[in-house]
């Protein structure tokens, strides 16, 4: 898929959430890993959240993407509370609304 192809501001968002979402999930359900591995983690977050601004995304896009790893963060922090679930129709229009904030900055670049 090329950058100028439409489709590109439907799929981000959940690109976006496979390349962030599991490295929020490590950092806060594995405490006791290695410390190169924590930071290893942490480097690979705080790139892929400054990508989600960059590139012609806007800050409408990264916002959202960084809400939604905190709302993941959240999650996992009540695991294994029935609030857990709460997560889900957050992430959901959290999505929808990256997807909005990208068709709206044009999904040329």
């Amino acid at each position: 898929m090329t950058t100028t192809d439409p489709r590109a501001a439907f799929a981000e968002p959940y690109a976006f959430a496979l390349l962030t979402w599991p490295a929020v999930i490590a950092l806060m359900a594995a405490p006791d890993w290695p410390e190169w591995t924590r930071i290893a983690l942490w480097v690979w977050l705080a790139a892929m959240q400054l990508a989600a601004y960059t590139g012609g995304r806007g800050a409408g896009f990264g916002n959202v993407m960084l809400f939604t790893s905190g709302i993941v963060a959240l999650a996992v922090h009540g695991h294994p509370s029935p609030w857990s679930l709460a997560a889900l129709p957050a992430l959901f229009t959290a999505l929808h609304a990256a997807q909005l904030a990208r068709l709206k900055r044009g999904s040329t670049r």
